[in-house]
């Protein structure tokens, strides 16, 4: 369990920092999973713009993150 632990504390900050960004884009992937999970066959379907759009801000939250990170350590290579 606490290594569970530790590499979610990992996964979610980046140098120690915490990432709002990827818990951001975590949570709403998550929400999305659920919701068409939930409503896979039932008569009640989410909206087609209210889909898109938690796709849309989990795909930006966690695409933001990792072209974030290879800026920053493409100019940590540059700078030694």
């Amino acid at each position: 369990m606490k290594k569970l632990l530790d590499w979610a504390k990992g996964f979610l900050s980046d140098k120690g920092e915490a990432s709002s960004k990827r818990l951001v884009g975590l949570v709403c992937a998550g929400f999305l999973c659920w919701t068409l999970y939930a409503n896979h066959n039932s008569e009640h379907t989410p909206s087609d713009a209210l889909v898109w759009a938690v796709a849309g801000l989990a795909a930006a939250a966690l695409g933001f993150t990792t072209y974030e990170k290879a800026v920053n350590n493409k100019k940590k290579d540059e700078a030694e």
